[in-house]
This record gives C-alpha cells, sequence and structure tokens, in this order.
C-alpha cells in the first residue's frame, strides 16, 4: 500500500520529532578526512566514515591537490551516495598542517576526529568514543586507542600500530608530555578530541611536515589523555606514505620542533640537552644550505652546548667561513685530540 506524500511528510516529521531529544544528547563531531594521492583507497575510507554508527557528525573532507585522480573518485563517490559533506579540493599542495587550520575554521563540532584517506574506521569508532569522553571530566582532551595494521591489500599485519612504534607494558594515559617527547606513538586516525584543546593551545604549527606529534605534546601539558582499550581504526602501511617519502623533511621538522620547545621553558634537565643537540643539527644544516642562522639560535647554542665542535660552528658561520673551511676545522681538531690522547696514554703507561 503506497502512502500519499501528504501522509508521508506528516509520517516523517513525526519520525524526526521523536528522535529529536535523542540527537540533542548527541554532540556534535566534526571528522576531518584527509587525502592526497589515495584514489585507490579513499571509497573504502568515505564508506567506513559513512558506516559510522553515531548519528550527529559533520564531515569535511579535503584534497590537498592531489596528482592522480583522487578528486574524480571522491566527486563519484558523494554523487552517489547524496550526502552532506563538505569537500575542499586545493588547486595547489598546501601540506597537512594548512590543510588543517583550513578546516579547523569551519569545525563546529564539540569533538574533533580525523582520518587520512588511506585509513579506516571502525563502525563504533565514534559513537563508544563519544559516550566515553561525556562521562570523562574536561580536563581529558584527547581520547586514543590502538590500531590494526593493514597492507595495501587490506590485509591484516602481525604488529598492532603502538608496537611497531613504542613498547609499553599498559598505553599510558594522564599528562603524557615526558612521554611524547620521547617519540610520537598515537595513532592520529584513532583519536577523539575535544575541541576546547585547539582552543587553549592554537591550531598546527605550519612550519612542519607533520601535524600530530607537536599538537600532542601542546595539549598534554593542559590536557590527560585517556585510553580506549578497543582498537578503533585501521592504519594502512603503503610505499607511498609520507613516512616514507618525506624522510628528510620530517627529519628537518623533528629539528624544528625540538628547538622550538628549547626556547618554551617546558623541558627538563635531559629533554634540554637533547634539543641542544638538534638545534646544533639545525644551526649545521642552515650553515650548509647558505641559509639565514637567527641570531637567537646561535647565542642559546652557545648557552646550551658549549662544546668545542659547537663554538667552531658558530665562529665559522659568524665569520662566514665556507661550511667546507668549517669541516676542515673540526676534522683537524678531532686528529689533534686523538693524538694527544694517544700520547698521554703512552706517557701512563
Amino acid at each position: 500500500m503506497f502512502l500519499s506524500h501528504d501522509v508521508r511528510d506528516r509520517k516523517f516529521g513525526e519520525m524526526a520529532n521523536h528522535l529529536k531529544p535523542w540527537l540533542e544528547n548527541c554532540p556534535l563531531v566534526t571528522v576531518f578526512v584527509g587525502c592526497y594521492n589515495q584514489s585507490r583507497f579513499v571509497e573504502e575510507c568515505l564508506d567506513s566514515v559513512k558506516h559510522q554508527t553515531y548519528p550527529n557528525i559533520q564531515v569535511i573532507i579535503f584534497d590537498d591537490c592531489s596528482k592522480d585522480n583522487s578528486v574524480a573518485v571522491i566527486n563519484s563517490w558523494l554523487k552517489k551516495h547524496r550526502v552532506n559533506w563538505q569537500f575542499i579540493s586545493h588547486t595547489r599542495n598546501m601540506g597537512i598542517c594548512p590543510s588543517l587550520n583550513e578546516v579547523l575554521q569551519v569545525a563546529r563540532g564539540k569533538y574533533i576526529s580525523m582520518v587520512a584517506a588511506d585509513d579506516v574506521w571502525q563502525p563504533d569508532k565514534t559513537s563508544r568514543q563519544v559516550e566515553m569522553m561525556e562521562q570523562m571530566p574536561g580536563d581529558v582532551g584527547v581520547l586514543y586507542s590502538d590500531a590494526f595494521q593493514i597492507d595495501e591489500n587490506g590485509e591484516t599485519l602481525p604488529q598492532m600500530f603502538i608496537e611497531s612504534h613504542r613498547k609499553f607494558v599498559v598505553p599510558p594515559e594522564g599528562f603524557l608530555f615526558d612521554v611524547l617527547w620521547e617519540g610520537n606513538f598515537i595513532p592520529a586516525m584513532t583519536t577523539l578530541i575535544r575541541r576546547d584543546c585547539f582552543t587553549k593551545v592554537g591550531t598546527y604549527d605550519e612550519d612542519l611536515c607533520f601535524e600530530d606529534w607537536d599538537m600532542w605534546m601542546r595539549i598534554s601539558r593542559i590536557f590527560r589523555f585517556a585510553h580506549d582499550k578497543i582498537p578503533a581504526a585501521k592504519y594502512r602501511v603503503v610505499s607511498t606514505s609520507a613516512f616514507r617519502t618525506m624522510l628528510e623533511a620530517m627529519h628537518r621538522s623533528v629539528e624544528l620542533l625540538k628547538v622550538k620547545y628549547l626556547f618554551c621553558g617546558w623541558l627538563n634537565a635531559g629533554q634540554e640537552r637533547s634539543a641542544a643537540l638538534a638545534l646544533e643539527e639545525a644551526v649545521s644544516r642552515l650553515y650548509q644550505l647558505g641559509s639565514h642562522i637567527p641570531l637567537r639560535w646561535k647565542i642559546t647554542l652557545l648557552k646550551r652546548n658549549c662544546s668545542a665542535k659547537a663554538i667552531c660552528l658558530i665562529a665559522s658561520s659568524t665569520c662566514r667561513l665556507s661550511f667546507r673551511t668549517f669541516q676542515h676545522i673540526v676534522a683537524f681538531g678531532a686528529a689533534l685530540k686523538a693524538m694527544i690522547w694517544r700520547q698521554q696514554r703512552e706517557q701512563r703507561l
């Protein structure tokens, strides 16, 4: 039996009124789906977001000027499924941090989640995590879980994500700055982030080529982290992943990150030593490239790492000696030191 348009509209109206109180108790979650050259996998990712059991989601997809046909695949998927999602397609490559800052400006959710277009969410990821976060105090800023790792064909790999990055008996919770300083281990695609975190600590650092490690450390000084024991996602290990194709850029970003924290006054003695070594590497790299070295960096390096090599580095770069000359001076100094050490040893014998 077919219903008339009036009857059908009335039924839908009654259903909407019935569901309204339930939906009002489900805070809005803004989901970022980031894509760059992931046309092979993006449909599976979008399917996993669409199949979330949580009812109140704002989805923003951004493609950072992919060189493959990712944009066409995304447009075709959106046309097929007729979902009210926003799609931002860049005409030039901006990088992950500027892209995330762009979508943060239009995010309306109480919570933020993000997923790369080659990863996959479990269907109950959002509903379970929102329920957990709603029961936690406001100083819990990030909820995270472990993630399965899969290959390009979707086959499950032996190691879980966290195990492949760090070794923990129990995944840590609380204020995790000291733990995170030793290295990032949090699978970004599994997280649910309280929007207040970005209000308090600011947006992503666009000088870095990675987004998550710096943000986790900044958040961890103000907000606690909580662990969800159930893996919320599948992380795809692919040959074209950023980690494999941007190793040099990531190394430079790690240097910049540690240098930045050296100036913040947040580090303990051991962390300061590590940051000072990173500062020496950064100054040396800029010197080798012929780039400007900030005076503040030179002064701080002399204060924090007053080794013979550091002094020679600052003096040579300030006097505008060639980097090759600096290398010769360091090599001569090392040879002289070794000769003196041998002579002293022979005298003792």
